[in-house]
């Protein structure tokens, strides 16, 4: 395969990438943030460890959500780490229509990104840089603060297909 190519390329072979690039585990996550007095979440599964020495984690967000416009502007947001058994906190995360997906959940005592109590963890993190990646925007940040909640198991996802959440 010609690495030069790019995704328009009539030669490549998305129906072979696909299950293949959905193989790649990831955890499952609700990036929140404060936007002008607003609360924000959204279900993520896009993020990763990228640095020791500050602490940085790099965070995938798709073009055109809210949350994004609040990094963008605020440069603060939050990731809660979900637990295996986490499914029912994630649900109202993962609905887009879904005004108030904090109905009902302990959150944290502050002014920062919301900390959901419930969480296996949770990372304040600052944006520290952006990469364009087509339909996602990039996020590095250095992580601030973090708390681990409980001991259960991170839940992790595999996908079937790589194209797809």
């Amino acid at each position: 395969m010609d690495p030069d190519n790019d995704a328009t390329s009539p030669e490549l072979d998305l129906e072979a990438i696909g299950p293949a690039l959905g193989k790649l585990p990831s955890g499952v996550y609700i990036l929140t943030a404060m936007h002008r007095g607003e609360r924000l979440g959204m279900l993520a599964s896009f993020v990763e460890q990228a640095g020791f020495d500050p602490p940085a984690i790099s965070v995938a967000v798709s073009k055109g959500r809210r949350i994004a416009e609040a990094i963008d502007e605020t440069g603060l947001f939050g990731v809660n780490v979900l637990a295996e058994d986490d499914g029912s906190l994630m649900k109202p995360f993962a609905q887009s229509d879904n005004a108030s997906p904090f109905d009902g959940i302990e959150l944290a005592d502050g002014d920062g990104p919301p900390q959901i109590l419930e969480s296996l963890a949770f990372l304040s993190c600052r944006r520290i840089g952006e990469v364009d990646c087509g339909d996602h925007t990039l996020y590095a940040a250095e992580v601030l603060g973090g708390e681990l909640h409980d001991g259960r198991k991170p839940m992790v996802r595999i996908r079937k297909n790589g194209f797809q959440y």
